[in-house]
């Protein structure tokens, strides 16, 4: 029974000094490219909610330089009442 303790004993202190090792080399190979891009689409759709207003605005502008120039209506004569 003892000889069973102590190769358990063994082999609890030696993966309890090899568990960091390897947990540390697994760390390494892991890379965040995934946030990166997440954030530069974020930025992206920043800029692009900010030009709608340009858009707009461009597009009211050249739709008014295009369109028919409509004839001025003239108000109707105010009727006094005496």
């Amino acid at each position: 029974m003892k000889k069973i303790v102590q190769n358990n004993l063994f082999a609890l202190v030696l993966l309890t000094i090899s568990v960091p090792a390897f947990a540390e080399a697994g760390a390494r190979e892991d890379n965040s490219m995934m946030l990166v891009y997440v954030f530069l689409a974020t930025c992206g759709l920043i800029i692009f909610l900010q030009l709608i207003p340009v858009f707009t605005i461009v597009y009211g502008l050249i739709k008014g330089m295009f369109s028919k120039k409509e004839e001025e209506i003239k108000p109707a004569p105010a009727k006094h009442r005496s």
